[in-house]
């Protein structure tokens, strides 16, 4: 972890000028090494364009959607905490809940129809599919109000965000558009540095907070290219963009320049949205893991990337208003298994401390000092086999625990002093060279297809949040790409298969149960009596309404999707 200073400004602008004379004349030799060793270690400052209206970015109030009892971000509030305000479901009444109404979502991607959840605000839905399609929709009947038709497929997590009478969502094209709240009508569109489609938005104190996984800039200005996941030379981007206009303010390039010593390397993607501290103004974000990964036929063990591969898997804490990174902590350097820290941070307040928690695919879940980026507690949850090799032995396949879709995928909730997360128990066979992959963007490919989700498991975890101690876990069957949503006493989530779960918040016991009619691999929003839920998998995707006293209780035949999860 480092903290920049005023002191290190000077020094990255010199190493940053003498390195660009070393990669010129030295291509991918042990200088050009060198030189990305030293921008590993030198803390990398935001580039913030110059804007006057930069600095009066956090001036406006927070947009008014986020009053209220629904579900007006991502997850749930600004602090993600997946918590529902003044719901009436409860453990006691929960056996009451049937379908009051389902939309039907049009077949996107191979990962489905939808990988993330809606948004509810005065008694309007709002959601993004996987073919990029945004809708609103009554929360009473399910009545479309109006659909702004994209048909681009998605990777996902995508999802819109709201703000000031406006929808924001990523095209799946290279674009971050805002609509007209009550029509659908496009207002404006900003380009962005890569595809889109693979992230959520959040909107605060007059911003709209984005990012992407995997861009690059074509030679010229202004010239934008589409990439593959983790290809050569791409990388993550986060940005802080001007909500009434859609200016960019300020902008973040997650991968160090130079890629880290050669141009096959990529990676660190922004996957889900920022957490934001309202009286601070200051937004956290999560990234992803380097790539190739754990290497190609030509670079085994990762060695075109012998560094920490900056700011892969790194904690940031970005002044909204500015961009300026006020601390960065690297919690896992130099990964070489895809175990991104992907995951939507949290604000908790635990111990008398003020935190910001972290998770993602390694299966670990880190505790930092919100002010400071100082690691407080960290604990390792599922199954842990193997992952701590630092390399791997060439010409034979090891059996990794986290695997690929293994460890926390989706985000976890906060309420009362207790973390809850999703944890997959999922192996994948590993080589050296990924089998023989050519780019990151294959490694992806042959680790993928070699996973079998068959043969993996799933838990609900439930930690102090002071601590990191364990309370209590509950085991389910197969694996889970849910999240974790926590309604008064239950805490919410569910299968791959589609079995949706209501688990007593005190000690993990199960109160309730319902089988969709699909599989699941999004989660849930809830508002009132109701909960929205992307049934995304199977013949017939759909959107659902479970509600408090709906007639609709009949159990509908199991799923059995083929689809992969994100």
């Amino acid at each position: 972890m480092r903290t920049p200073r005023n002191g290190f400004l000077v020094a990255a602008i010199l190493v940053a000028v003498v390195g660009a004379a070393a990669i010129a004349a030295a291509g991918p030799s042990r200088t050009r090494l060198a030189y990305e060793r030293r921008l590993d270690a030198t803390p990398f400052l935001a580039t913030a364009k110059s804007d006057q209206t930069t600095a009066k970015l956090a001036d406006a109030a927070a947009p008014p959607e986020l009053e209220g009892d629904g579900w007006p971000t991502a997850n749930a509030d600004l602090a993600n905490t997946r918590v529902a305000r003044g719901s009436s479901i409860r453990a006691g009444n929960v056996e009451r809940l049937g379908i009051a109404w389902r939309v039907r979502l049009d077949e996107a991607s191979k990962w489905g129809s939808a990988a993330s959840g809606p948004l509810i605000s005065n008694g309007v839905v709002f959601f993004q599919d996987l073919a990029s399609n945004v809708v609103a929709l009554e929360l009473l009947t399910g009545r479309i109000r109006w659909r702004h038709v994209l048909r681009q497929k998605a990777f996902g997590p995508n999802g819109p965000a709201l703000g000031w009478g406006r929808v924001y969502a990523q095209d799946g094209d290279h674009h971050l558009l805002a609509l007209d709240a009550k029509t659908g009508t496009r207002i404006w569109q900003t380009g962005l540095n890569g595809p889109t489609g693979q992230q959520q938005p959040v909107a605060f104190g007059g911003a709209v907070y984005t990012g992407i996984a995997s861009g690059r800039k074509r030679a010229g200005p202004g010239e934008l290219q589409k990439t593959a996941l983790l290809g050569p030379n791409s990388s993550g981007w986060a940005y802080g963009i001007r909500a009434r206009d859609g200016r960019i303010a300020w902008s973040f390039r997650t991968v160090t320049e130079g890629n880290w010593g050669n141009p096959v390397n990529g990676g660190a993607g922004i996957w889900f949205p920022p957490a934001i501290d309202s009286q601070t103004g200051i937004t956290y974000w999560s990234t992803g893991n380097p790539g190739p990964a754990p290497g190609t036929s030509k670079y085994p063990n990762a060695s075109s990337r012998p560094g920490p591969n900056l700011y892969s898997n790194t904690l940031l804490a970005i002044d909204g208003r500015t961009g300026r990174v006020n601390w960065w902590h690297q919690l896992l350097p130099h990964d070489i298994y895809h175990h991104d820290l992907q995951n939507a941070p949290i604000l908790v307040r635990a111990g008398g401390r003020d935190l910001i928690v972290a998770s993602g695919k390694m299966g670990i879940v880190f505790a930092l000092d919100r002010s400071t980026g100082r690691l407080v507690w960290r604990r390792a949850v599922g199954r842990h086999e193997n992952d701590n090799l630092k390399r791997l032995p060439p010409g034979r396949a090891v059996q990794v625990y986290p695997g690929f879709w293994g460890g926390i995928e989706t985000p976890g909730a906060f309420a009362d002093g207790t973390l809850y997360f999703q944890v997959d128990d999922l192996p994948t066979p590993y080589t050296a060279t990924a089998w023989d992959a050519k780019d990151g963007q294959t490694s992806v490919e042959n680790l993928e297809g070699r996973t079998v989700y068959a043969k993996g498991t799933s838990s609900l975890i439930a930690l102090d949040a002071g601590s990191g101690r364990i309370r209590w876990q509950h085991r389910f069957g197969t694996v889970g790409f849910g999240a974790a949503t926590v309604v008064n006493d239950l805490v919410f989530t569910s299968t791959y298969d589609g079995m949706v779960y209501a688990l007593r918040r005190r000690d993990g016991r199960e109160v309730w149960r319902w089988q969709a009619p699909g599989g699941i691999n999004a989660w849930p929003a809830v508002s009132g009596d109701t909960i929205i839920l992307p049934v995304g998998l199977g013949l017939r995707p759909q959107l659902i309404a479970l509600r408090l006293g709906a007639k609709e209780h009949a159990t509908i035949g199991r799923a059995r999707p083929e689809h992969s999860p994100r």
